[in-house]
């Protein structure tokens, strides 16, 4: 067997999957039987290994494809290794060379466009230069930047000053254009979260099978984004695709005439829809080609697929670029406001820096999430072993041993029965412990206007009372083991939270076919948490009785209001619901309401039952806490407030990846989005619906 493997781009995104395709060519006399083992590794530091589904291979070329998870790496190739083996009944044959898998950065974001196109000819130059203003480099400021502060402004040390006026600045972020070729077209949501934005060519178009619109239709209301290109002519399944995104509930708003041509209005070029949690673009491939876009248009398509915050749009149509200068306000006020007398230059310097960073609240999670208390040895069986124990070295062996004038034997019997008795301790402690083990679900749906789910998140905690193997099976979605130490420190609630370790769990295992039926089996040592989640395209249906398409933006805009949806959740879920809504305001700091459960707010809000809504601020020694600026996980979930990319986007397309950042939705600098969100906290799970409500004016 001699093996290659094929990747479609050499710089995939950098927090979603990766699928790659292995290339055997076997000389065999007969059938060879078994299955391939893939080590997945960067140095020293692994990243799991992935056993494929039993597979029979006759003398020839096969093409084994295979999806893994999203994996970073530090270095600057941006590139894993790959161990292979392929393991039959009968022996084990390890390939010898290691394989180099093109993977995403820890420090340098990679955005991906995917364009969906036979390319059995090169596209026109207008359609290219077309795509090119697609990419987020034909959006941003051109790098490096200078930035010019005023001292009078930011009162630190001149040196800081000085140091941030003459160092340039790096946004640190790349856009791909990955061509998808017919025989790779998605047939599945998460196939799509390769990408960012999926451009789909009117040849392109004409080529997709309803199962490949059916996954991009999905992965678009899971909150993806979308560029349709199109011709006048199109198929059956094309046009219930393109009235599918457009979710217009009075009819169809595209149809065809006598000719089987779109019947749409000539002045209409371009047309803007959200779709689910996502959006999408259809434009006419005549208007493209004729240069028939206004500047408006050309403006508004990057704007409206990259999720643009709303207090950038006066800026960007104006420049058609982002305003850079907005970030650099905003970290002096951040500065002015926590009244820092000393600026950590490295923060100064990440300015516009656009890499992944972890939130700071995430510790919330693990808190909500950890056991009360664990299986332990009942203390009747406790109490019965001692009593036996002290029976048995005390009176019994006295007058066993005298019966028989065997008390010399004492030294012998005495330390043989502390030892027998030491097992069955010991048998019967893990007996308890063996099947002692937690696994507390927290489970996020995301709903549209109307209240349909458009997508599932299982954040997983595991938590053993002895060391062992944990299998978690997944179907019809992507796993990804998570660091709970990148998120923030877990809150004193009780004691499990202290002086927990900060990564012991080993690499995964996983065994099938991801992203469709597989296991995955983990090595968890005692005492110590572990997250996993889990993003399924295809979520389960409501079982509950609230109605969620009865929800007004009227209801919202009123305490009254509020308080009746406040008083229908609890009568649907429970006096244990939370509510909190959210809504963008124009001065950028969105507005929320929060209706926690019975009881004192004041015990609510410090309350271990409530950690995912508590306020959560490291306190720096020598600086004041800023209270006002106090933010939950549940704020972080909703409405991502920080520096970096979600200064400049709402949101960013579905990945799976090991962060949270593809959860954030709310715009919070535009007044006519709103976010309804229900909390509804359980024994063994947690749930958090989020319903998004966009106004059009």
């Amino acid at each position: 067997m001699t093996v290659d493997i094929h990747q479609q781009t050499q710089f995939p995104k950098g927090d979603g999957p990766i699928a790659f395709v292995w290339q055997c060519s076997v000389s065999t006399t007969g059938l060879l039987e078994g299955y391939f083992l893939v080590t997945a590794h960067d140095g020293m530091e692994p990243f799991g290994q992935f056993r494929s589904n039993d597979v029979a291979l006759h003398s020839g070329f096969h093409e084994i494809p295979m999806l893994l998870p999203p994996i970073k790496v530090d270095n600057n190739y941006s590139e894993a290794k790959l161990k292979l083996s392929f393991i039959t009944s009968e022996r084990r044959y390890d390939i010898k060379k290691e394989y180099t898998l093109r993977v995403g950065r820890t420090f340098q974001r990679t955005f991906a466009l995917g364009i969906c196109d036979p390319f059995d000819s090169n596209l026109s130059q207008v359609t290219k230069d077309f795509l090119d203003t697609l990419k987020f480099e034909s959006i941003s400021p051109n790098t490096p930047i200078r930035v010019q502060i005023d001292p009078k402004t930011l009162q630190v040390h001149s040196s800081i000053i000085s140091l941030i006026n003459n160092q340039s600045m790096s946004l640190n972020a790349n856009t791909v254009s990955i061509h998808i070729l017919s025989d790779e077209f998605p047939q599945l949501p998460i196939d799509c979260h390769q990408y960012d934005i999926m451009i789909i060519t009117p040849r392109g178009f004409d080529l997709l099978e309803s199962r490949h619109l059916k996954a991009i239709h999905q992965w678009v209301r899971s909150g993806g984004s979308l560029c349709l290109i199109t011709g006048t002519m199109v198929g059956p399944s094309q046009l219930k695709f393109m009235n599918e995104l457009s979710e217009d509930e009075a009819g169809s708003p595209f149809l065809l005439n006598s000719e089987g041509k779109l019947d749409i209005d000539p002045a209409s070029q371009v047309w803007f829809q959200r779709t689910g949690w996502g959006r999408s673009v259809i434009v006419l491939s005549e208007s493209i080609e004729k240069d028939l876009l206004s500047k408006q248009e050309k403006i508004q398509i990057p704007f409206f697929l990259w999720k643009i915050r709303e207090s950038q749009r006066n800026y960007f149509e104006k420049e058609n670029k982002w305003d850079y200068q907005a970030l650099v306000n905003d970290f002096i006020k951040t500065q002015q406001s926590s009244n820092y007398r000393h600026v950590d230059p490295y923060s100064a310097r990440q300015i516009l820096n656009l890499n992944y960073r972890p939130i700071n609240t995430g510790g919330a999670v693990v808190t909500d999430l950890m056991p009360s208390e664990m299986r332990i040895v009942p203390t009747w069986i406790i109490a019965s072993i001692l009593f036996s124990y002290v029976l048995l070295v005390g009176p019994g062996e006295y007058f066993i041993l005298g019966k028989f004038k065997l008390r010399r034997f004492t030294w012998i019997t005495f330390p043989f029965i502390s030892i027998c008795f030491a097992v069955f301790v010991f048998m019967i402690s893990n007996y308890f412990m063996q099947t002692s083990y937690e696994r507390k679900n927290l489970t996020i749906l995301d709903l549209d206007a109307q209240g349909k789910p458009v997508k599932e998140n299982n954040i997983e905690l595991l938590f053993t009372g002895s060391y062992q193997t944990i299998e978690t099976k997944v179907k019809s979605g992507l796993f990804s083991a998570l660091n709970q130490s990148e998120f923030g420190m877990t809150q004193n609630y009780n004691v499990y939270n202290r002086n927990i370790p900060p990564a012991l769990v080993g690499p995964p295992f996983y065994s099938g076919s991801i992203p469709t039926q597989y296991s995955v089996l983990q090595k968890m040592p005692q005492w110590t948490p572990q997250l996993n989640r889990i993003i399924s395209n295809y979520p389960t249906e409501l079982q509950t009785g609230f109605d969620w398409s009865s929800i007004q933006v009227t209801e919202l805009n009123s305490e009254q209001g509020r308080q009746k949806i406040r008083n229908q959740v609890y009568q649907a879920f429970g006096d244990k619901a939370l509510l909190l809504i959210y809504q963008g305001a124009s001065g950028g700091k969105a507005k929320d309401y929060r209706y926690l459960s019975t009881g004192s707010n004041t015990q609510a809000r410090y309350s271990r039952a409530n950690a995912l809504v508590n306020p959560v601020m490291p306190h720096y020694p020598g600086r004041p806490v800023d209270r006002q600026n106090q933010r939950s996980f549940m704020d972080d979930l909703c409405v991502r407030n920080q520096s970096g990319l979600f200064q400049i986007v709402t949101q960013t397309s579905p990945s799976g990846g090991k962060s949270y950042e593809d959860l954030s939705i709310l715009d919070p600098t535009d007044p006519r989005q709103w976010l309804v969100v229900i909390y509804v906290p359980g024994d063994t799970k947690d749930t958090i619906y989020r319903q998004l409500i966009v106004t059009k004016s």
